[in-house]
């Protein structure tokens, strides 16, 4: 980690004298938050087509972001503030790789997907579900469970899957909107 890093790490992490309120929200906001955030995707299997092409392309950008994090932290195992006695812990959390964070990635990939994929109003889409990825980062240093560097990565990995996700669904469409090549009738084919 750099002195930067540490430094913003303390400055947004949780002490001793924040008020139990803001330590419960955040509790809240790292662990209620994510599930609620993918049920409430259900709902889109009954909006028509346009809705489940969105919930298609949310679920591949989340897939990717959870893919590659997973990929990443098999390669390289960067420790936790709590592991190297910085800052405080307020939340239970195994010694697993810190680097990036899941949380971050996958909320980002399903904030920036479900802008991407909006067939009407995609800003509010934008505004509403990444405010709510921001706050599910914010919480993961608040609480002590992550560097900002890590959520920098992790929200790196998260838009770079939503777009990805969203190349491959294009390319995906325009395969099966061209017409299939095939043989003129009495050609002969080598």
């Amino acid at each position: 980690m750099t002195a930067f890093d540490t430094w913003l790490f303390l400055a947004l992490n949780a002490t001793a004298h924040t008020p139990s309120w803001l330590l419960a929200l955040g509790r809240w906001v790292s662990t209620d938050l994510p599930p609620l955030a993918i049920v409430a995707l259900v709902p889109l299997v009954l909006f028509g087509p346009a809705a489940r092409r969105q919930l298609l392309g949310v679920c591949l950008a989340m897939v990717l972001a959870w893919l590659t994090v997973r990929g990443i932290r098999e390669a390289v195992h960067v420790a936790r503030p709590f592991e190297l006695g910085v800052g405080q812990q307020w939340l239970a959390h195994s010694a697993s790789a810190s680097f990036p964070s899941f949380h971050a990635a996958v909320a980002a990939a399903w904030a920036l997907g479900l802008a991407l994929f909006a067939p009407r109003h995609p800003r509010v889409w934008l505004v509403v579900a990444g405010g709510m990825a921001l706050a599910i980062a914010w919480s993961r240093v608040f609480l002590g469970l992550h560097f900002v560097s890590d959520l920098a990565a992790g929200v790196t990995l998260g838009i770079a899957s939503a777009v990805t996700a969203r190349q491959c669904l294009a390319w995906v469409g325009r395969r099966r909107a061209a017409p299939a090549l095939r043989p003129m009738a009495g050609s002969e084919t080598r």
